[in-house]
């Protein structure tokens, strides 16, 4: 499981939900309209287990954001962890949401670090310059000496 908690946004809302769309075959407006099927019962839980694991939200933020009772997310979190402690599929699909996350981290992480590069490339650019005009400057003195 990823240890860095991450910061919860819409953005990584949609990649959860796409992810679970595709894993269970459901709608993501269908997920907390409280059908009883078993699929969207399952994507529920997964979608309640991944953002309390991955973005450590609190039982109040997942209730809110689920349009569940506390108590609900409760038992969906123990449902979930059950199913993924002792079954593959449930424990690879998990993994699965997850991965994707983590791809995104990646792609902006090296998003970030090749801003980086780029300053640093302007910046050594500018201080090269400034040195080879200090060593021209010293080579006309010491001509002058």
């Amino acid at each position: 499981m990823i240890v860095k908690k991450l910061k919860f946004s819409d953005y990584y809302n949609n990649i959860i939900l796409e992810e679970i769309e595709n894993i269970y075959d459901v709608k993501r407006d269908n997920i907390f309209l409280g059908s009883r099927k078993k699929k969207i019962i399952f994507a529920k839980r997964m979608y309640v287990y991944v953002v309390r694991e991955i973005f450590g939200l609190t039982v109040k933020q997942i209730a809110e954001l689920s349009n569940l009772h506390h108590a609900s997310v409760i038992h969906h979190t123990r449902q979930f962890e059950f199913f993924y402690n002792n079954y593959v599929k449930d424990s690879d699909d998990f993994k699965r949401v997850e991965n994707r996350i983590k791809e995104v981290e990646v792609d902006e992480e090296i998003q970030g670090l090749e801003k980086q590069l780029e300053t640093i490339k302007q910046t050594l650019t500018e201080l090269y310059k400034i040195k080879k005009i200090k060593n021209e400057r010293e080579k006309r003195e010491n001509l002058l000496a």
